[in-house]
C-alpha cells in the first residue's frame, strides 16, 4: 500500500464520490478508480460500497481509512 494509495482511501471516503475524490488529488478519475480497485484486489476485501450517486466505506473499509487517516497526519507532523 503506497501513500498515494492512502490519500486516495481519505479522500474517497471524505468526498463520496470518484470524480471528487480525484480532484482532491489532483489525478484522473480512473486513475483513481483503478488504484482503488487493485488494492482491493491485493488486500481481497471490499472497502468501498458503490452506487450510482455515491460511495461509502464498507465496516472493515472504515477501520482501514481510519489507520490511512492516521498514517497520513503522522507523515504530515514530521
Amino acid at each position: 500500500m503506497t501513500l498515494t494509495e492512502l490519500r486516495y482511501i481519505g479522500a474517497l471516503s471524505n468526498t463520496g464520490h470518484f470524480g471528487r475524490a480525484a480532484q482532491v488529488c489532483h489525478a484522473s478519475q480512473p486513475s483513481l478508480s483503478v488504484a482503488i480497485k487493485k488494492l482491493e484486489d491485493e488486500l481481497g476485501i471490499v472497502l468501498f460500497e458503490r452506487s450510482r450517486s455515491r460511495v461509502w466505506p464498507t465496516s472493515t473499509g472504515h477501520s482501514i481509512v481510519e489507520r490511512a487517516v492516521c498514517i497520513l497526519e503522522g507523515r504530515e507532523a514530521r
